[in-house]
């Protein structure tokens, strides 16, 4: 689906002061004038060679770019904005919207009035209540191509209809250019404010406020089979953003990710002024990392550590609540999504656990018939390409 909002021009200069190295590395087809209108489809063929090949550094300019691509702000037709705009992905279908029988809807760029948190969340390690004592949510939104894949194309929108699918013998593949939006907000309590500096929205369940958001970008073809679970081939591009002031932010990005580099305000500036975005508060967010395998290189060795303090609290210690204070961080979107899977036989999601580094056929998930053995990824799982919201929601 086009970005179809204004056109914007990328002049050399400007790449030049984000990275002369990065736009080099990452060819005339990432860095062309149109990546900001240019499809879904079409950007992340493009840009594949910067997001699998290139540096770290080029990655992070990648997920500027993805988020300032997925922030194009739209009107506001919802009431939820007091400057009238509010970007693209909240007018996105959710999970709600996606799930269930005959799933519909209109890509019309019309946001909702009200949020649609998750319903069915996942169950965190250590049986942590799903309640939400902060009155936390936390959103799923998707662009068409996912949506069209998932509810047309493979009728993944129903448990049904992922049995059928996999036993026909097909992969779950998601078509390149498919994107996931994680959205974490918090309730503003009665007679008080949002941080200084963070987007706030009135719902109509009320304010909240933007704690940050996971972008999950296929960019190229997933080896086929189940070597989805243990091949360090990439096919997603993962990363986090989250507002700069979440307390202990800092802290984790400092001491616990693992592949970040931060750019410079300038540089910021830059790619949100050319994506016609830089007068909306989006300066005061920023990727935690990115990630797109298991391991550093691939090596087998170091795991890749990205999350985000919010969504990811249960990988934090000694207190979830503290991130200031955490002396570890165990968290990893690859390595955590690889994990969603379907047994056709026993017609057994695996259970969500969460994992760091390269899976193994021997990995295991607690069985939820707690009489049973444990369930192990190498007995009979068939990969679901990273898509937990399947798993989740397509009952």
């Amino acid at each position: 689906m086009p970005v179809n909002f204004r056109v914007a021009t990328l002049s050399f200069v400007a790449a030049a002061a984000l990275s002369s190295a990065a736009w080099s590395q990452s060819g005339n087809s990432c860095k062309s004038p149109d990546w900001l209108t240019k499809s879904d489809e079409q950007f992340a063929a493009d840009c594949v060679h910067m997001a699998f090949n290139g540096t770290i550094e080029d990655r992070e300019i990648l997920a500027w770019m993805f988020f300032t691509r997925v922030d194009q702000l739209i009107a506001d037709q919802g009431g939820v904005s007091a400057s009238g705009r509010v970007p693209v992905w909240m007018a996105w279908p959710s999970d709600g919207d996606t799930f269930g029988d005959n799933p519909n809807f209109d890509f019309n760029e019309v946001n909702r009035d009200d949020l649609q948190p998750v319903t069915d969340k996942k169950l965190l390690a250590g049986n942590i209540s799903m309640n939400d004592p902060d009155a936390a949510n936390e959103e799923v939104t998707r662009n068409e191509v996912g949506f069209d894949y998932i509810t047309q194309t493979a009728g993944l929108n129903t448990k049904d209809g992922v049995l059928a699918y996999v036993r026909a013998g097909n992969d779950v593949q998601m078509p390149v250019g498919s994107l996931e939006i994680k959205a974490s907000w918090l309730r503003v309590p009665e007679g008080g404010a949002a941080p200084d500096g963070a987007l706030t929205f009135e719902f109509a369940s009320g304010a909240y406020w933007w704690r940050g958001i996971h972008i999950m970008a296929k960019m190229q073809p997933a080896p086929s089979g189940t070597d989805l679970f243990y091949s360090e081939n990439p096919s997603w591009f993962w990363t986090t953003f989250e507002f700069n002031d979440n307390p202990g932010v800092g802290h984790v990005r400092e001491s616990f990710i693992t592949q970040r580099a931060p750019l410079t305000d300038g540089a910021i500036a830059e790619i949100l002024s050319e994506g016609g975005i830089a007068d909306f508060g989006f300066e005061n967010y920023a990727p935690n990392g990115t990630q797109i395998r298991y391991t550093v290189d691939g090596a087998g060795e170091t795991p890749v550590i990205l999350g985000h303090t919010d969504m990811e609290d249960f990988a934090g210690a000694p207190n979830t609540a503290q991130p200031e204070y955490w002396r570890h961080f165990e968290a990893s979107c690859h390595s955590c999504h690889a994990t969603a899977a379907i047994n056709p036989t026993t017609e057994t999601y695996f259970p969500f656990t969460v994992p760091t580094g390269a899976l193994t056929p021997q990995y295991y998930g607690p069985n939820p018939d707690k009489s049973q053995l444990p369930l192990y990824l190498g007995d009979g799982f068939i990969p679901l390409d990273f898509m937990w919201p399947i798993a989740f929601h397509a009952k």
